[in-house]
């Protein structure tokens, strides 16, 4: 697939919005529930695995694939069968990635601002935005990406700072008042959140110019505070026990924003920052997916294109009229696919050391289709 490239902040930008919703949203109600009071200490804790995962494995598999596809610099080293298992499993987690942005974001809007239309409607809508966005290509979304994620940072820190009234800090202590355990159990958590980061390893080849080590460490920090945020101020706002009841406490904090006497009900900006990041995450999903997945072997981009709408339509109708099998799914997940995750990655940087094969480069490709399919 020919893309043209871009700099590394349009890259940034991408990762920001698409790993910034899971930390800010979704990920937040699944902290309190396990830690409590103590979820905001989940975020540093879960940074001892995954500052030296980012600064070691992450960034050494990115400095050797050289710009290279991750498919055929892995076919360089491993046998194709291997390849495919790692390439299988990568696509089947970002799979789960655009079913969750599209049944959490569907269930979110019928419930808070288009309660008289049907969900399966919205789905489709917004569905049909991001196949665009993805068929218009990486460097769209980029862009898209540069565009958007200005205001939803601003809008973050008015909200921050026009509900500090509202805060009570004292609500954070004492900490460690139920152990050790779950906070450790909410860590766990959050570092499946920030695994997504390995999408970083199928678009590299696509980016102008060289990742620093400090480049994704600042990231990683910059997305703990995207989740340290919303937990202490739901907690410092609401109150532990209440906060742990919200469905999604940064969106209650919205509701509480005026400005002055008059300005009020302005959570319509909570709207626009979900769904930016909803559908830059979503978007690259199916990129990645039409990129490195079967579907890229069908001739005609439209007929991918159609089938993948179905794939990811028709379970995500399921889901959302199913919400709690999907909530017991998605804490299953949470609970174990990030630690998975990031060994798969650690598996990727150790594949760097084993000497590249000997032979036509060529013959490397057919084979490695030949196993694709």
């Amino acid at each position: 697939m020919n893309v043209k490239p871009f700099g590394i902040l349009p890259a940034i930008a991408i990762l920001i919005l698409s790993v910034g919703l899971v930390n800010h949203v979704i990920s937040v109600p699944m902290l309190l529930g396990a830690a409590h009071r103590d979820a905001w200490m989940c975020v540093w804790v879960a940074m001892l695995i995954l500052l030296p995962w980012t600064a070691i494995p992450l960034f050494g598999a990115l400095k050797k694939m050289k710009q290279i596809p991750i498919d055929q610099w892995l076919l360089q080293r491993l046998h194709p069968v291997f390849v495919w298992l790692l390439i299988t499993v990568f696509l089947a987690d970002l799979l789960l990635i655009a079913y969750e942005t599209l049944i959490v974001t569907s269930s979110w809007t019928a419930t808070t601002y288009l309660p008289n239309t049907p969900t399966f409607v919205i789905e489709i809508v917004f569905l049909a935005l991001c196949l665009f966005a993805a068929s218009s290509g990486l460097r769209t979304i980029a862009y898209m990406s540069c565009l958007l994620l200005p205001l939803v940072v601003l809008l973050g820190d008015f909200v921050m700072s026009t509900n500090m009234p509202h805060k009570d800090y004292r609500y954070l202590l004492p900490m460690l008042e139920n152990g050790i355990s779950p906070v450790i159990q909410g860590a766990n958590r959050a570092i499946t959140a920030f695994s997504e980061l390995f999408t970083l390893l199928f678009i590299q080849h696509h980016i102008k110019g060289t990742f620093k080590r400090w480049h994704l460490i600042l990231l990683v920090l910059f997305l703990a505070l995207l989740t340290f945020g919303p937990i202490t101020g739901a907690i410092s706002e609401f109150g532990p026990a209440e906060a742990e009841r919200m469905r999604y406490p940064a969106f209650s904090q919205w509701r509480l924003v005026s400005i002055g006497r008059y300005l009020e009900h302005v959570d319509f900006f909570a709207v626009f920052q979900w769904l930016s990041g909803a559908l830059i995450r979503l978007s690259l999903a199916i990129h990645i997916i039409e990129e490195f997945g079967p579907v890229r072997r069908l001739k005609r981009k439209w007929v991918s294109t159609a089938l993948l709408a179905v794939v990811l339509a028709v379970p995500a109708y399921f889901g959302t009229k199913n919400m709690m099998l999907y909530r017991l799914v998605q804490q299953w997940t949470f609970s174990y696919l990030g630690l998975f995750m990031v060994f798969l990655v650690v598996c990727v940087w150790g594949a760097s050391f084993l000497k590249k094969k000997q032979g036509n480069k060529q013959l490397k490709k057919c084979d490695a289709e030949e196993v694709m399919q």
